[in-house]
């Protein structure tokens, strides 16, 4: 009979740890909407779906400032260069990538291809040291290997599917940023 108290303190211990754990973040399953939406930031990206993505209500972002010429835009918390870096998009040309690199990369990572119509390319999720997912990143190419848009999201919105985030913002940055090359 002695066995039974002690029983009984060991569940109610284990119950009372479980109720102070920390709970995941509610789910946010909402859409990123229009990611070009105006007002837009670096000329190509909309407030909402950043704030959206990467949580944050209040950022600053930094970089080209047309679609035109774009090549990166960077956002942080603010315009302090020791805040770090939450989203970056980046357009690289002029070969300065190889597809075998990025193969080795996508296989590394454990990336996976990108959905119909939004590739050739592929996302992936960048994880923090204790294996939990902290946000993603996605490149897509195009088809004849002359341009790389990356996309980056090193912090994302607690709740949010990160991978879907960059991929995303992917299927919408693509007709605008790399469709006008052969």
């Amino acid at each position: 009979m002695k066995t039974r108290p002690s029983a009984l303190l060991l569940i109610s211990a284990v119950v009372a740890v479980a109720a102070c754990s920390p709970s995941p973040p509610p789910q946010d399953r909402s859409p990123l909407g229009v990611v070009t939406a105006s007002p837009g930031e670096c000329g190509v990206l909309s407030e909402q779906a950043v704030a959206r993505a990467t949580g944050l209500a209040d950022f600053y972002a930094s970089g080209t400032n047309s679609s035109t010429n774009f090549k990166y835009c960077v956002v942080s918390k603010s315009a302090d260069v020791k805040e770090p870096v939450r989203l970056e998009i980046q357009l690289d040309d002029d070969l300065a990538f190889s597809l075998e690199g990025l193969e080795r990369r996508r296989i590394a990572d454990k990336g996976v291809p990108l959905p119909s119509g939004v590739g050739p390319g592929y996302s992936a999720v960048i994880r923090g040291e204790n294996g939990q997912p902290l946000g993603a990143y996605a490149s897509a190419w195009t088809p004849h290997d002359t341009k790389l848009l990356s996309i980056t999201l090193y912090q994302g919105a607690p709740g949010r599917d990160h991978q879907a985030d960059v991929i995303e913002f992917a299927r919408q940055l693509r007709p605008l940023l790399l469709s006008s090359v052969p």
